[in-house]
This record gives C-alpha cells, structure tokens and sequence, in this order.
C-alpha cells in the first residue's frame, strides 16, 4: 500500500556534487542543425539570474559571438538561447559557459561544446 501526503510542497532535490551543465541541445558534436534552432543548457542547480548575461552564456562562430537573446526557465534550470540571425551553415560554432552562479553564489563549473549548421531553417520545413 502506497502513502499518500496531501497538501504537502514537493522540494525539487538537486544533484549532489558541484554545480554544472547536465545536458545542452544540440550535443557536442551535432552536425544538421537548423539554422534557426534554440540552444538550451540544463543546470543541476538553479542559476542566479543576475549571472546570466551574454558574456556569461555565449556561441560563437567565425564571425565572432553571435547575437542573441537568453532566457531562464521559471526553476531557473534550464537555459534557451536563441539567436538573433540565422547561424551560419557548415561552420562550427561553439557553446561557452563560464561565469554562471547557483542561487548560493557558487560557481557553476565552465562548459565548452561544438556543433555545425547545416542549410536548412525548421520553419520551412514539411509538418
């Protein structure tokens, strides 16, 4: 028989050890993406807002850092990146991560990855 608790507030439980990036779409290594795909990073701990900035969470291609927007989910987990021109096709850009806070103040460890654009845009593409 199951124990049923109502009216209690579930506390989301974070990862043990240090503060880092879980997970990022598209993965190191991606090769086809869109050119107008959002980027979003997963933290094991909520990020300070105040840290995230454009310095902070960045892609860059040949041309330097792209332009961009970056959003915070309500949980403060989960970052979308979205670029404010289509990415350049077959030319690698790279994700940076350095310099983001957990909501105590610590330092979320520094992340790097890869990936390459191919031609196509996901708004023109069939349903």
């Amino acid at each position: 028989m199951a124990l049923e608790v109502r009216g209690a507030r579930r506390r989301p439980v974070w990862e043990p050890g240090p503060a880092r990036i879980a997970r990022v779409d598209p993965p190191d290594g991606a090769c086809g993406v869109f050119r107008d795909a959002c980027v979003m990073a997963q933290l094991t701990r909520p990020a300070d807002p105040r840290s995230l900035t454009g310095t902070t969470f960045r892609i860059e291609d040949d041309r330097g850092v792209v332009p961009a927007s970056l959003h915070v989910s309500p949980d403060r987990v989960v970052l979308v990146w979205r670029a404010e021109r289509l990415l350049v096709p077959h030319v690698e850009h790279v994700i940076h991560a350095e310099g983001i806070r957990d909501l105590q103040g610590r330092a979320i460890e520094a992340y790097s990855s890869r990936f390459v654009p191919c031609d196509l845009v996901s708004n023109g593409w069939p349903p």
